[in-house]
C-alpha cells in the first residue's frame, strides 16, 4: 500500500472519533522519509528506543519517556530497536483547534525545544491509568455517554496538567530562554494554513510581526538553517505526499494545488529539492 494512503485512512478515522489510542505500536509507518501530520501525537514509550529528526534536529526516544509531536512539524523517523513498544494518543486536527480555542494548549511551543520527558515508574503508572480511562471513553458511543465529547476534552486537560507536572523542572529551565521557539511554532501553524499560496519568507515574517531579516535569524537559530530552506523542505514533503497518495492527479494539477504559476516552475523546484523530477519520483514508488 502506498504510504500516503495509510495516513489518509488514519486521519479519516480520527476525524470521526476525535482521538485514537493505539496500543503496542512497535515501529514507525515509514523510515528515512519526512512526515507532516495534521494531528498531535502523544507517544508513551514502554520499551526500546527510537531515533528521529524532529524539525531536522535529532531526538532519541527512550523507555519511560513521553514525547509530544506537534501538528504540522516535520518528523523523519530514522530507526527503532527490535523491542520498541509505544502507546500513541492521536488527537484529531479539530480536537487540537478546540483545545487551542479553550486555551488548554499549555504553551505547546515548548515541545519543539524539548519534545521528550522522562517519567518515574510511579508517574508512568498514574499516566497509563488515565490512558485506560481515555481509551474507554473514546471507544464508547454518545448513547452510552451523552457528554462524551466534553469528557474527552476534560480528561485531555487533566492529562496535560499531569504532563506539565512531570515536566516542571524542564519547563522552569526553558522559561529562562527567549521566545524564539514560540515564534518558530507559530511559523509552523501559519505555514500549514498558507503554504499553498504563500512561498515567500516575507509573508511569514509579517505574520510574526518581525522584519524579514530578524525572522530569518530566529528561524535559523531554532532549526539550524534558513526560513526559506524550511519552507522549501515543507513544500517538498507535501509534494511527495501528493505524488505518492494521489496518483489520480497529474503533475500539472499538483503544481496548481501547491500554488506554482506553472508546472515547469514546480518541476524545477522539485528537482532542486529532491534530485528527481516529479515523474521520476513517481516511477520509483512501489506498486499500490
Amino acid at each position: 500500500m502506498v504510504e500516503g494512503r495509510v495516513f489518509e485512512d488514519m486521519y479519516r478515522a480520527i476525524d470521526t472519533t476525535e482521538m485514537a489510542v493505539l496500543r503496542n505500536v512497535n515501529r514507525f509507518p515509514v523510515y528515512g522519509k519526512d512526515i507532516i501530520s495534521p494531528c498531535m501525537m502523544v507517544c508513551i514509550n514502554h520499551s526500546g528506543t527510537a531515533r528521529a529528526l524532529y524539525d531536522m534536529q535529532e531526538v532519541v526516544f527512550r523507555p519511560n519517556e513521553i514525547a509530544v509531536v506537534m501538528p504540522n512539524h516535520i518528523l523523519r523517523p530514522l530507526e527503532s530497536s527490535p523491542d520498541y513498544n509505544v502507546t500513541l494518543l492521536v488527537h484529531s486536527p479539530a480536537l487540537c483547534e478546540e483545545l487551542k480555542t479553550k486555551r488548554l494548549t499549555h504553551d505547546y511551543h515548548k515541545f519543539h525545544r524539548q519534545p521528550t520527558c522522562l517519567l518515574t515508574d510511579e508517574e508512568m503508572t498514574q499516566y497509563m491509568r488515565a490512558v485506560d480511562l481515555l481509551e474507554h471513553i473514546c471507544s464508547a458511543s454518545t448513547q452510552r455517554y451523552p457528554l462524551r465529547h466534553e469528557m474527552i476534552i476534560q480528561l485531555t486537560n487533566v492529562m496535560s496538567e499531569m504532563h506539565n507536572a512531570f515536566r516542571r523542572e524542564i519547563d522552569e529551565k526553558m522559561l529562562k530562554e527567549d521566545n524564539k521557539y514560540a515564534v518558530f511554532n507559530a511559523f509552523c501553524d501559519v505555514l500549514a494554513r498558507h503554504y499553498r499560496e504563500q512561498h515567500e519568507v516575507a509573508f511569514y515574517a509579517e505574520k510574526a510581526h518581525l522584519t524579514t531579516r530578524h525572522f530569518s535569524v530566529v528561524i535559523k537559530e531554532v532549526v539550524g538553517f534558513s526560513a526559506s530552506d524550511y519552507i522549501e523542505q515543507y513544500l517538498a514533503t507535501q509534494a511527495k505526499n501528493l505524488l505518492s497518495s494521489r496518483q489520480d492527479l497529474s503533475v500539472h494539477q499538483i503544481s496548481d494545488h501547491l500554488g506554482y504559476a506553472d508546472s515547469s516552475s514546480f518541476c524545477r523546484f522539485f528537482k532542486r529539492a529532491t534530485g528527481l523530477s516529479p515523474r521520476q519520483f513517481r516511477d520509483c514508488l512501489p506498486s499500490p
